[in-house]
């Protein structure tokens, strides 16, 4: 009995063992080994280089072909053209056709194998190579691969512009070998989402460049020496994925450190832009801390940030982010939205564990490490900056929920049609699944899946599946098929996670605070800045007119409810306002923020202020900025200081005497309703980016008296 239980003990530890395996841990003891040799033209912008491969058969089976890809012949042409966010033109215009700067490619000149000139074709971004004899497995191939790269001028991931170059994805790559199918990936570099797919390897570079270029590669700078006008760098790296250059001769650079690794940010020569800079540079830091403690420690010495003429977006490779231009954000707060310098910063960064650490298949799965990505970003600014962080998870991701027709999680790149599609599975849909995950199984519980599944699958290329026996492992069966439905089901929703009406309102007034100070620093005071001053919690009055005719006295109330009632449900704003009869303003209340509604000639609080405001009622004609309108049977809304108080605000909404508010119409069946003409306008709520507007029969002029 014991000795079939210790055999069942062994049969159980064999089967978990062998399942780890399946994150396609191919050669970690002896990963590929790239010995580069390549010189830039920055004449021609082209690459001449010479690598070789040495390539251990560590699959189970034998080898009879072997395959690299070419990811620079995506660049050879606009049908194949990988541009961030898609390319744009009109559907009855004929697709472009790039200038010959703009194409970008890798011609292949010569290929040894042990020293012996071998046949390969190349199509499709793909180079094959036929052997002559299988390669078994622990047997070792060494391949000698001669080419030629032409950089392509323009701001996509390759690039060259001004003397900068950004080297991604530039040379003949080793495919990744599936033992299920016996093939080797063949897949081209997708025109949405990404495709990089590699195993680790360990890379000696020998870089040729001007010797005023600023380099920032993969990898560690070993050796560096000038030779006449040129320099010669030594780079080394050790298990990445990939290996990127890119180099400038207008670079500077910031360096920090944190945990013992060497931060640096590579930005062009700009003052208005240091402050920027600056900011990513902290941001980065503060990143690679974070998730040091909180899911492992990284893998490598040294991360790069590097600022390019990347359109789009920004991309992340092994120890390099690829930025965009960066912009002046002098005088930026971080504090409650970070603008997208900074948020790709860490979204890259972030990368730098769910890609670049452990790896994926990202044609395939690209909700692997993209989605997965996405909401780290967001985790990190709500842990950083609190819950409701404009770039946290409750407003990033819970706040974009809803139920519409997407795709499954588990969907490749090649499946989606267009970009705005793969956004809503990869970038929406997606980072919603860890936290519908974080509610299910609580904090502790979720963090501890990501420090697993990090752990496990370092310098390996995980599966959606490896993924899904962590979470069984850590939060049981039942969670697991829950979350397994989650990313093969179509339509996604966890509407567990939507965000609750207190939140709404919440987001709702910080958003509508954003953009009230964002028209005020444009254009001056706007009748909305009066919400913006309840918003930032000043007190309002409502000044309610005395002297008002019969039949406008039940449109005023339904203005005056109108305007209570929105700020109420809109902003849950309701203490902070107060409505006040003419006749009882003290004369410190006259001091403050205030609504007055009334007839200019009979609101008693309008003729005592009437002389100091910029539109004059007390005149025959109100004259704007060159407009006169005679001051007769005219209506209208405006803003200004209160003449009383500079520091506070008088929004003045007034009447004509003679003026309906209302108009009853019939229908053409007969029925009787009633149309409001003229109060709905004046709610400061819904016309809120304008200084004035006047009514007068049937003309209505908005805009700026300043």
């Amino acid at each position: 009995m014991k000795r079939k239980n210790y055999i069942s003990i062994l049969l159980v530890l064999m089967i978990l063992l062998s399942s780890f395996q399946l994150g396609l841990a191919v050669g970690l003891d002896s990963p590929t080994q790239y010995d580069i040799n390549i010189s830039l033209n920055t004449k021609e912008h082209t690459v001449e280089g010479e690598q070789y491969v040495s390539f251990i058969n560590n699959y189970n089976g034998d080898l009879k072909e072997l395959v690299f890809h070419l990811y620079p012949n995506s660049y050879n042409s606009y049908e194949t053209l990988p541009v961030i966010g898609g390319l744009f033109y009109m559907e009855d215009e004929q697709m472009p056709k790039l200038a010959e700067e703009e194409k970008g490619y890798i011609k292949i000149q010569k290929i040894h194998i042990d020293d012996k000139e071998v046949e390969y074709t190349d199509d499709n971004q793909v180079l094959k190579i036929k052997l002559k004899e299988p390669l078994k497995k622990g047997k070792k191939a060494n391949i000698k691969i001669k080419y030629l790269v032409k950089v392509p001028k323009g701001n996509h991931r390759f690039h060259h512009v001004d003397g900068t170059y950004s080297l991604t994805n530039w040379y003949p790559i080793l495919s990744v070998y599936d033992e299920k199918t016996k093939r080797w990936d063949e897949n081209p570099y997708n025109l949405i989402g990404e495709s990089n797919y590699s195993h680790v390897s360990n890379y000696n570079v020998k870089l040729t460049v001007p010797k005023n270029m600023v380099v920032a590669p993969t990898g560690s700078i070993i050796d560096e020496k000038i030779t006449g006008e040129d320099k010669i760098l030594a780079i080394k790296a050790e298990k990445v994925r990939d290996f990127v250059i890119l180099m400038s001769s207008d670079y500077e650079v910031k360096t920090k450190e944190v945990d013992g690794i060497k931060i640096s940010n590579y930005y062009f020569k700009n003052e208005n832009k240091n402050k920027c800079a600056d900011m990513v540079l902290d941001e980065v830091v503060k990143t690679v801390k974070f998730m040091n403690r909180t899911v492992g420690k990284y893998p490598y010495e040294e991360l790069r940030i590097v600022e390019t003429y990347l359109g789009g977006g920004a991309m992340e490779y092994p120890q390099v982010l690829q930025m965009g231009r960066y912009f002046d954000l002098e005088g930026v707060d971080i504090k409650e939205q970070a603008p997208f310098s900074i948020e790709s910063a860490v979204h890259e960064t972030m990368h730098q564990w769910w890609y670049v650490g452990v790896g994926n298949d990202e044609f395939n799965e690209p909700f692997l490490d993209e989605s997965l990505t996405t909401y780290a970003a967001a985790y990190y600014f709500e842990k950083e900056y609190g819950k409701y962080h404009e770039n946290g998870v409750a407003y990033a991701i819970r706040n974009g929920i809803y139920p519409s027709n997407t795709m499954p999680l588990n969907s490749g790149v090649d499946e989606f049609v267009e970009w705005v599609d793969y956004g809503e599975v990869i970038y929406r849909r997606g980072p919603a699944f860890f936290e519908d995950l974080r509610q299910r199984v609580g904090e502790e519980k979720f963090i501890k899946i990501l420090q697993n599944y990090y752990e496990r699958y370092l310098f390996k290329n995980a599966t959606i599946d490896n993924l899904l026996n962590i979470i069984e492992e850590v939060a049981g069966k039942e969670i697991r098929k829950t979350m397994e439905e989650a990313t093969t089901k179509p339509n996604y929703f966890p509407k567990n996670i939507q965000l609750n009406e207190e939140e709404r309102a919440y987001f709702f007034k910080k958003e509508e605070k954003r953009h009230l100070k964002m028209m005020e620093e444009e254009n001056g005071l706007i009748i909305g800045s009066i919400i913006l001053r309840l918003i930032e919690g000043e007190d309002v009055v409502i000044v309610k007119p005395e002297n008002i005719r019969d039949e406008n006295k039940e449109q005023i109330d339904n203005f005056i409810s109108m305007i209570t009632g929105s700020l109420k449900f809109s902003y849950g704003i309701e203490d902070e306002i107060k409505i006040i009869d003419e006749s009882k303003l003290t004369e410190e209340d006259k001091k403050g923020n205030l609504i007055i509604i009334g007839y200019p000639k009979k609101n008693s609080l309008i003729k005592e202020i009437a002389p100091k405001l910029p539109l004059r009622l007390d005149k025959v004609n109100i004259d704007i900025k060159g407009l006169s309108i005679k001051n007769e049977n005219v209506s209208g809304s405006f803003i200004a200081e209160n003449p009383n108080n500079p520091k506070k605000l008088v929004l003045v909404s007034f009447l004509g005497e003679n003026i309906a508010t209302q108009r009853r119409l019939e229908t053409s069946e007969g029925e009787i309703i009633v149309v409001e003409d003229t109060m709905y306008k004046y709610d400061p709520l819904f016309n809120s980016d304008y200084q004035f507007i006047i009514n007068t029969e049937d003309i209505e002029i908005k805009g700026m008296y300043k």
